[in-house]
């Protein structure tokens, strides 16, 4: 079936948490099996990421921005709530929370193929058979012969270097060292990042058809977010940090949801799976070089410093974006 593949993923998850929860119980826990968990963990993500995007293939073209709106938001809603139940762990106590989450995610296994039952196989033999090799290429292909996703691509990649880069390193040393604050501070900023993403999300839902323009609406959230980078470098007061930090989610959420239906409309559904893991390669490949980036601005320039430069550089990348790349003058199909 065409979700049979990503239940077995997620049942495949059980593994490393259980694996971590069995360490916890005989106290065996040590780095190793940390490295271990955390390798398997990503592995399985980098599987379960394309997947689930091809998926969205069997929905609406109309209403493509809808579903990924719609996926985007369930997942921070999740994330929030996850963070909730993290925050009892010392009531709790680890392996239970652990166990919490074994239990999600068989439900989820069991529930995602409920959702999608198995389709008939037809008897008659392909005519053709399979090259994987070929298909690799013609994969890439796809974004080399189409300059609107390659310079996707590109502007998810600075994406990840300059806007997740600043805010998985910047955000918690401006908690610490820029307002002299604390986890629950930094948490109430995570907070209101969260809101902006599912608020943005919440009203593409109520769209009854994509931007006209989205390739030009997402250079443009590109550039809002660097703009709002500069604000908290000057350290405003809490009354003005929280609304920024709250937008700065807001262009993140839309330009999540604007880059994978951009993604899902230029490429045809045999190749959203390939597409999509470049598509996340370059996401989330940007994001360690950035944090790696900010860190070493941050000691050779200083906190506010790093995040001005950071600000300049999203202006930059977003002036070169309106003025020469093809996203710019993108429309809806």
């Amino acid at each position: 079936g065409r979700g049979s593949w990503l239940s077995v993923l997620y049942a495949l998850y059980i593994a490393p948490v259980g694996l971590l929860a069995v360490a916890l119980m005989t106290e065996q826990l040590s780095f190793v099996i940390i490295l271990l968990f955390a390798m398997m963990f990503g592995t399985l993500s980098a599987f379960v990421q394309p997947a689930r995007e091809s998926l969205l293939g069997f929905a609406d073209p109309e209403l493509m921005h809808q579903a990924v709106a719609k996926i985007v938001s369930i997942q921070f809603i999740a994330q929030g709530v996850g963070f909730l139940i993290a925050g009892q762990m010392d009531a709790l106590g680890v392996v239970v929370l652990l166990v919490i989450q074994i239990a999600m995610f068989a439900a989820s296994a069991v529930w995602i193929r409920r959702s999608h039952p198995a389709l008939k196989i037809s008897q008659t033999p392909p005519s053709q058979a399979r090259k994987p090799i070929a298909e690799l290429q013609e994969g890439f292909n796809l974004f080399i012969q189409n300059p609107a996703l390659l310079h996707l691509v590109f502007l998810v990649f600075a994406t990840g270097f300059l806007a997740f880069g600043v805010y998985l390193v910047g955000m918690p040393l401006i908690a610490r060292e820029g307002y002299n604050l604390g986890a629950e501070f930094y948490a109430a900023l995570q907070i209101a990042f969260t809101l902006g993403i599912v608020t943005a999300n919440l009203g593409v839902m109520r769209r009854k058809k994509m931007f006209n323009r989205p390739g030009r609406l997402m250079i443009v959230s590109f550039l809002w977010r660097g703009s709002l980078v500069g604000i908290v470098a000057l350290l405003p007061s809490l009354w003005v940090l929280f609304p920024v930090v709250f937008v700065w989610g807001f262009f993140s959420g839309l330009s999540m949801t604007l880059g994978r239906t951009i993604l899902h409309s230029q490429v045809s559904h045999q190749f959203r799976s390939r597409a999509a893991s470049v598509y996340q390669l370059s996401l989330f490949g940007g994001a360690p070089l950035g944090a790696w980036f900010c860190g070493m601005a941050i000691e050779w320039v200083g906190l506010s410093s790093t995040f001005i430069v950071i600000a300049c550089m999203t202006l930059l990348v977003s002036t070169i974006a309106a003025l020469r790349s093809p996203l710019w003058s993108l429309t809806r199909d």
